[in-house]
């Protein structure tokens, strides 16, 4: 297996620095007076390998509704505060870019072709426990919801995945290093559905019930894939 990183000079390199880990110091007392105190502060995982093709450019760079920062970056701030380090798997640099002032650690896809579960082993190598695992196309992405299931998250469990309308959400969930094993197996054995792996890890799967009073219209979970998607959620060019 072979990856490289990528970064703008503004960007930092992924191993972990003095000043990257009082970065996440101070996000982790900003989340523990928000939210109160969770059993650690994990690696953001944003995964953003994809090419956009029914969007027809990259849908981390739209600008988010009422923020107008690229989509990327805004879901990023709004997780920050939960996390020690941000971890973003693209083969744009431009989306390098977009992240470069949060000093985002930014890897190539070490799976091309493998969709979002290649982008996930891709960091998951790189990361020592847990991982907040987000796609770059969730415009209302809420911390409180990660933070839920940060508290879910021990060593009886490899995996944190909440389920909407009977379906899992793996790209909005939690994983741990312990994941790599079954997902390099399905990864060799030619799957590229994100959930593919799930039944041969711990997986803890949190319910619409215990979701929804952190965020009762589930909006978390509303992806784009389309323009169509995009103007009916009040986004623009």
């Amino acid at each position: 297996m072979m990856w490289s990183t990528i970064w703008t000079a503004s960007a930092r390199p992924c191993a972990r620095d003095k000043t990257g880990q009082t970065k996440g110091r101070i996000a982790t007392r900003f989340a523990l007076f928000f939210f109160g105190a969770t059993k650690m502060t994990p690696t953001l995982l944003i995964n953003a390998g994809g090419a956009s093709r029914r969007m027809g450019q990259p849908k981390a760079l739209l600008p988010a509704p009422g923020s107008g920062e690229p989509l990327i970056r805004y879901i990023a701030i709004r997780l920050l505060p939960l996390v020690d380090d941000l971890l973003v798997i693209a083969n744009d640099p431009a989306l390098a870019q977009a992240v470069a002032p949060l000093r985002a650690c930014c890897l190539a896809d070490a799976y091309p072709g493998a969709g979002p579960l290649g982008g996930l082993a891709t960091g998951l190598a790189t990361i020592e426990d847990w991982c907040l695992c987000v796609a770059c196309d969730l415009p209302f992405v809420q911390p409180a919801v990660f933070h839920f299931l940060l508290a879910q998250a021990d060593d009886d469990w490899d995996a944190v995945v909440p389920h909407v309308a009977g379906r899992p959400q793996p790209l909005h969930a939690l994983y741990h290093r312990r994941c790599l094993p079954a997902i390099e197996t399905a990864l060799g054995a030619g799957q590229r559905r994100m959930d593919s792996f799930l039944p041969h890890v711990r997986t803890r799967r949190v319910t619409e019930e215990e979701v929804r009073p952190f965020d009762p219209d589930l909006r978390s979970f509303v992806n784009i894939n389309t323009w169509s998607d995009w103007t009916a959620l009040g986004g623009s060019e």
